[in-house]
């Protein structure tokens, strides 16, 4: 990959690591345990009357994983927030996870979601490869022979259970199932073993046999109760989700042993998400259009871009035109930088077409896909080779020297 892609998006993982994280974590973290659910101006927390599990387990992950890195003076307590989330939302008496807490720690909503079991998996991974507390293999676990147990159906997975452990009547979705394939593959990589090998397996089939259309190249996000196109949702299709299935699917072959395995279906869902989610107008990835490319929602939220820079990323070698994949990074890039992304790690979660802000907070679910995005990226930067620009590489260590002082600074303030 050209040397200024590789440097840009070098560029963008010491940011993420040196400020945005510890940032991140310093303002969303409860001193009562746990994390907001959201953040407004300033980066003051706002209470919205709940704390989903899945936005507890998505901030646990990313300090986790973060404290691997070189990240000095970076040292998030994440036995705390682990045992907050064992504590608050398993249920003992009843083997389910609840849902939803309100702003004190009260349970609000006891549905047990399966989005939200994927990202039980996820974070007790990443929380591992952190500590080694064992906890967390057992409790990923037990959320895995909990799914296979009481979401089965005779085709996929259901969307949820109620407190009786009975499954609720809900549009069906694909994205359910393929953060299970994300988390399942995490796990494998960190535990071995073969159940969540045979679950990703499993997605992974789905995938081929039902959500994907390999002769339109459309991926059908809404089902009926049989796992058909929904009558009135399945044109509804999100570009965003056709870049996180590439990353899924690559993992996916490199679990298997042929990095390569999926690489025609990859393909295809690049090539349509690409082509039809990016505006050529204004720049961005629109959040919803139809099969046709027909623009249902011009809103461009910012998770779809950190999505689509991992996986024109990853695809650069098997794409038929290697130009076309960094010319579209960069412009991706730049978009990111120039109108979601600031320098103290504050960014916009939504745009309207024309890329003027649509919204004014930042949600705790966002984070993880501009770190995972960023660092996924990087890790494939890294594997193509060094950069070779030496300009680059100095501005890196000035900008870590700036920081470190920076924030020696603000420790001597504090103390005194």
């Amino acid at each position: 990959m050209a040397s200024g892609i590789h440097s840009t998006v070098r560029s963008l993982e010491t940011r993420l690591q040196v400020r945005w994280a510890p940032k991140w974590h310093e303002a969303f973290r409860d001193p009562r345990g746990g994390f907001y659910e959201r953040l407004g101006k300033g980066f003051k927390p706002v209470l919205t009357g709940q704390r989903r599990l899945v936005a507890q387990c998505r901030q646990l992950s990313i300090y986790a994983h973060a404290s691997l890195n070189d990240n000095k003076g970076f040292k998030p307590d994440l036995k705390k927030q682990f045992e907050f989330i064992m504590d608050r939302y398993y249920d003992n008496a009843t083997g389910l996870w609840h849902f939803a807490l309100d702003d004190d720690g009260q349970v609000v909503d006891k549905t047990c979601d399966l989005y939200a079991l994927a990202f039980v998996i996820f974070a007790c991974s990443h929380y591992y490869r952190a500590t080694g507390d064992e906890r967390a293999e057992e409790t990923a676990g037990n959320v895995l022979r909990l799914i296979d147990a009481r979401f089965a159906m005779p085709l996929g997975l259901a969307e949820a259970l109620g407190p009786d452990s009975k499954p609720l009547p809900r549009v069906r979705r694909q994205n359910p199932h393929m953060h299970l394939l994300e988390a399942c593959l995490f796990a494998q990589e960190t535990w071995g073993g073969r159940n969540f090998e045979a679950m990703a397996d499993e997605m992974v089939s789905l995938f081929q046999s039902v959500f994907f259309d390999s002769r339109r190249g459309t991926l059908t996000e809404f089902f009926t109760d049989d796992l058909k196109p929904h009558p009135e949702m399945g044109d509804h299709l999100e570009p965003g989700h056709y870049f996180e299935w590439v990353w899924l699917l690559k993992k996916h072959g490199a679990m298997k042993g042929a990095a390569n395995l999926h690489d025609p279906f990859c393909l295809q869902l690049l090539v349509w998400a690409n082509e039809h989610g990016w505006d050529e107008q204004y720049g961005g990835i629109y959040d919803i259009v139809s099969s046709s490319g027909y623009v249902i929602s011009g809103t461009k939220r910012i998770w779809p871009f950190c999505e689509a820079l991992k996986a024109n990323a990853l695809m650069l070698e098997a794409a038929p035109n290697r130009q076309d994949i960094k010319d579209r990074v960069t412009k991706m890039v730049g978009v990111f930088e120039s109108k979601y992304m600031q320098e103290r790690g504050f960014w916009t979660e939504s745009l309207n077409r024309d890329l003027t802000p649509a919204a004014d907070f930042m949600p705790a679910t966002t984070p993880y896909h501009v770190y995972f995005g960023i660092t996924e990226t990087w890790d494939v930067m890294q594997k193509r080779g060094a950069g070779k620009s030496l300009g680059s590489a100095l501005q890196i260590s000035l900008y870590r020297a700036r920081r470190s002082l920076s924030s020696a600074v603000k420790t001597l303030r504090t103390a005194f």
